[in-house]
């Protein structure tokens, strides 16, 4: 496929240098001259530096010969002029990713529908979200869900001592006949390995486990990291990320604060949270954490914009008591210091909106796309359909990818943990994990 990505920051790049991996024909237009070399450096790309929204630089770039376009250049009018023209050149998909929620939410754009913009992504609002639900699972770093929420994915580390600590998979086959779950990746140091039956569950190791929804709390307790309820709250950062997340959190917290150090901002946030407590201050300030009874809270997540001061409230607010801390972290080269540090989990934007633009490029069969920090693993919900190489032949017969991992087949109402002699049906909801070169052979199994 040939497409378009305007704009090389950290989630261009990224984009890029994924689909790159998928054989697809990529182009960059990036106007900074300095991130184009960086581009240039680091991936085998064409790289044209000009306004995004140019026509002779969309020209120059092939716009009339391409299938997509993905804008996500830092200025929104840039990414919204460029789709606009590229419907104009008859580009039969396009996505565009805007930070203004009036731009992204006002009814008179019809969700960009009206400017032939096929997906507007808020990154606010996807980070919101994917915050939302890793606090509400007290003891993961990571939570996706599919197949309407019944089957989810848990990054957790394996706590010392836990009961399935230091055992190989396949010695665990017992356990799973009465918990159902799959271990469907293992991050180990700064290597995520899909395992098989022979492979021991480290001490240490951080693990990605597939299971239906009413399973979780069994095995977590598996795991070591049975924890109650998350009820108690404090948010750092009352921006607009921080303010969509206590609003979520309001009718289900029986203590939440927000801190914020503008005071114009508080003012706004008190008006319009019902019952959250609104304090005006600095996030690293330890004596106005104490006051506030931080060591009381059961989550401290950490919102600013700045990735520095998240960390460090972070790591305060952990030091001084909560039971866990979740910080927002825009830069990618610091997310591997994070668990290391002591912060219970990392919230990237950059991968919740690939995570979101994969997913539309891999439409139709791909169901759900979540991308697995610290690597290029994805986690991906796929459709059995009709005369596919996959309907009608077992897991076994079907030779998946060495890379990848079925770890959950829903159908109907039933959700089957996979055995090599599960056949496939059409209709079938297949949950897997999957390392970039394995995609494309995942694509011509499914369809």
């Amino acid at each position: 496929m040939r497409i378009i990505v305007i704009g090389a920051g950290e989630v261009g790049y990224h984009i890029a240098e994924r689909l790159a991996h998928e054989q697809h024909d990529i182009t960059v237009i990036e106007r900074d001259p300095a991130v184009c070399q960086k581009v240039q450096e680091g991936l085998d790309l064409m790289v044209i530096q000009a306004d995004g929204s140019s026509p002779r630089a969309l020209e120059e770039a092939g716009i009339r010969e391409a299938e997509m376009v993905i804008a996500v250049a830092d200025v929104d009018e840039i990414n919204i002029v460029a789709c606009a023209l590229a419907n104009q050149y008859g580009v039969p998909r396009k996505i565009a990713r805007v930070r203004d929620l009036e731009l992204g939410e006002h009814p008179i754009l019809a969700g960009g529908k009206v400017l032939g913009i096929d997906l507007l992504i808020n990154p606010n609002q996807v980070t919101a979200e994917e915050i939302i639900r890793v606090v509400r699972a007290p003891a993961a770093a990571e939570v996706a869900d599919f197949a309407d929420g019944r089957v989810q994915l848990l990054g957790v580390k394996i706590a010392r001592g836990a009961p399935i600590a230091n055992r190989r998979l396949r010695d665990l086959r017992s356990v799973q006949s009465s918990t159902p779950f799959l271990i469907v990746g293992i991050a180990r140091g700064d290597q995520l390995l899909v395992p098989t039956g022979d492979t021991m569950v480290g001490s240490e190791d951080h693990l990605y486990i597939v299971t239906r929804r009413e399973y979780v709390g069994d095995i977590l307790v598996l795991l070591g990291r049975a924890e109650p309820p998350s009820k108690r709250f404090f948010i750092i950062g009352g921006g607009r990320i921080g303010a969509r997340v206590a609003e979520a959190l309001e009718a289900e917290s029986t203590a939440l604060k927000i801190l914020e150090k503008s005071p114009a901002r508080c003012e706004f946030l008190a008006q319009r949270l019902d019952r959250a407590l609104v304090l005006q201050g600095e996030g690293t300030d330890v004596r106005l954490l104490m006051e506030e009874g931080i060591s009381e809270m059961d989550a401290v997540v950490t919102i600013t914009d700045d990735d520095a001061t998240n960390l460090l409230a972070g790591l305060l607010g952990k030091h001084y008591g909560a039971r866990k801390a979740i910080a927002l972290i825009k830069r990618p080269d610091l997310i591997p210091l994070v668990e290391p540090l002591g912060i219970d989990a990392a919230i990237s934007p950059r991968l919740l909106t690939a995570s979101v633009i994969l997913k539309y490029i891999r439409r139709g069969r791909v169901l759900s796309v979540f991308e697995l920090p610290e690597s290029e693993a994805e986690t991906l919900e796929v459709v059995v359909a009709p005369e596919t190489p996959a309907a009608g032949r077992s897991l076994k017969e079907l030779a998946m990818p060495k890379d990848s991992l079925v770890g959950a087949i829903v159908r109907g109402e039933e959700v089957i943990v996979p055995r090599g002699d599960t056949v496939l049906t059409v209709g079938d909801h297949v949950i897997l994990l999957a390392l970039p070169r394995a995609i494309p052979e995942i694509e011509r199994l499914f369809g």
